[in-house]
């Protein structure tokens, strides 16, 4: 069982936070052993829940064409080995979306802020991009606990002075009962945790969700590129190793109470951190 690839909740960390950190231009995008398989799910995904995982409006098809091939130069140069499969399709984010593993979020300008203007997302966290779709960047973090207060500002000042050459990422993380990339939901307050979870169980239970994000402005159309990429990995691939065990313990202490019931893991944290910590225990 291998350890998970990103670890946001490294030295406690938990709330939110804009957390942006420039990263070079061969690391913006991530190819690994599943591409396959979530190339696949995407494609089943267009079959049968297109209105749930693609819309867009008729004013991003110039955005979508630039980001198409943005993204194909970038493969060709930083991933010559990947295969880029040609589409006779009128939709380019489709295309797009169909050569990567990340989900793709065009973000359009609208006056002195951003909007979802067009987006495929194949991998929800307890979100409807129905729902979210041709919302602001406040709009689509409206219930998220202290955004508006503490980070809404910067984000949105951010965005309107993105600089064209840079890309920056930042991270999510939290804990789900489903392993599945696809988990859309119209409220976070819908959501119910099992109440079966054990701290005897909650090893094989549970899953650590982290969503790595990146940003980019379109030189042409002057549109922004959000990408979200969603790695699980299930909680007990971490029992061996007492310093995430350790951070992912220390991270869900330093939650907010809003927090919590945010990601849901009010419902779950007592078993959580009680395996949390016989695990830890138990490597001494």
């Amino acid at each position: 069982m291998r350890l998970p690839i990103h670890t946001p909740y490294k030295n406690g960390e938990g709330g939110v936070k804009v957390g942006l950190e420039p990263i070079k231009e061969p690391d913006w995008l991530e190819i690994d052993d599943l591409f396959d398989s979530e190339i696949e799910l995407k494609r089943e995904l267009y079959d049968s829940h297109f209105n749930d995982i693609h819309q867009e409006v008729k004013g991003s098809f110039e955005s979508q064409v630039e980001l198409l091939d943005v993204l194909k130069t970038h493969l060709e140069q930083y991933h010559p080995n990947h295969k880029i499969t040609s589409m006779s399709d009128s939709l380019p984010l489709k295309h797009a979306s169909l050569m990567v593993q990340e989900d793709l979020v065009l973000m359009l300008p609208r006056g002195e802020e951003y909007f979802l203007g067009a987006a495929s997302l194949c991998a929800p966290s307890n979100w409807s991009l129905e729902e979210k779709f041709k919302s602001s960047l406040l709009g689509l973090h409206i219930h998220v606990p202290a955004y508006e207060k503490e980070i809404g500002s910067r984000v949105n000042n951010l965005f309107n002075n993105l600089p064209m050459e840079k890309i920056f990422q930042r991270f999510n993380w939290s804990i789900y009962e489903n392993s599945k990339l696809f988990q859309p939901a119209t409220s976070k307050s819908q959501i119910e945790r099992s109440k079966t979870i054990t701290k005897d169980n909650a090893g094989d239970r549970l899953f650590i969700r982290v969503e790595r994000q990146t940003i980019r402005r379109l030189p042409k159309t002057q549109a922004i590129v959000f990408t979200i990429r969603v790695h699980i990995n299930p909680l007990f691939s971490i029992k061996k190793d007492s310093s995430l065990l350790t951070d992912l313990d220390q991270a869900l202490e330093n939650l907010t109470q809003d927090m919590k019931k945010y990601k849901s893991i009010d419902q779950i944290e007592v078993p959580l951190r009680g395996w949390l910590q016989k695990e830890i225990k138990k490597l001494g």
